[in-house]
């Protein structure tokens, strides 16, 4: 039985995989080298885009709210984007990680103005659980099977569905999450920063199943996307996390 990850990028890889429509076997094929050093390309423009806006908040600030919402935009149709044009998924990879730059680091040049050293907390604690989950997927530790994607997509969809609902019901004045206690956002945003850590444990399976079926070297760009996606969206969680946390115990 098939599953498809969450992260619409590695999708499109098990697809062209699956159906062996190109000749995988000729040619210069994906490695795990090749993407490690693009991931690192690309984490390297964000981190490099957030430190500008950090050191130059004072003087970017008047620019920064009209640029966020656009950043957002751009970032998200350059995920779908990539996924139909394989000759200009460098271009859209690239502009990913620019438009990520511009969102991760106002968020984050903000968020430290107010609660100063929680997102140098969260950069270190998210690299921590890649880390741990890079190493312990590798030595088998943790392993992705079908019971384990199947549970992983349900709490997916059912979380979608959640959220789906409250955005409805805040069409009608009614928003469960606004109302919802500390408590309850604390164990949420756990509950988001463990599917964000298990969907990168089902990224890295696919990256092994990509480079394992022979895909050509130019797909190593959709691979590191994927994983960026993924890396990005257990940023924001870890720090929505310790936003929390630091309200919780201030209560």
């Amino acid at each position: 039985m098939e599953f498809k990850s969450k992260n619409p990028v590695l999708n499109k890889i098990n697809q062209r995989v699956e159906s062996g429509s190109q000749p995988y076997v000729t040619g210069k094929t994906a490695t795990f080298t090749g993407i490690a050093v693009k991931t690192g390309i690309l984490l390297s423009i964000i981190l490099g885009i957030s430190l500008v806006i950090w050191t130059n908040l004072e003087t970017l600030d008047p620019y920064l709210g009209a640029l966020l919402i656009p950043a957002m935009i751009v970032g998200f149709i350059s995920v779908i984007a990539s996924g139909f044009s394989r000759r200009a998924v460098p271009f859209f990879t690239i502009l990913y990680a620019i438009s990520e730059g511009v969102v991760l680091g106002t968020i984050s040049a903000i968020v430290d103005t107010m609660l100063p050293g929680i997102v140098a907390n969260a950069v270190l604690i998210t690299f921590v659980i890649f880390s741990f989950l890079l190493i312990a997927y590798s030595t088998g530790i943790f392993k992705v099977g079908f019971r384990f994607r199947k549970i992983v997509y349900t709490a997916m969809f059912s979380i979608v569905i959640f959220y789906l609902f409250n955005f409805i019901l805040r069409l009608f004045g009614i928003d469960i999450l606004g109302q919802a206690s500390m408590g309850v956002l604390l164990v949420l945003t756990i509950a988001m920063v463990i599917l964000a850590s298990f969907n990168l444990l089902i990224d890295f399976d696919n990256c092994k199943l990509s480079v394992q079926s022979g895909v050509p070297s130019k797909h190593e760009w959709f691979l590191s996307l994927g994983l960026l996606v993924s890396l990005v969206w257990l940023y924001i969680e870890v720090l929505r996390l310790l936003i929390i946390l630091s309200h919780y115990l201030r209560d």
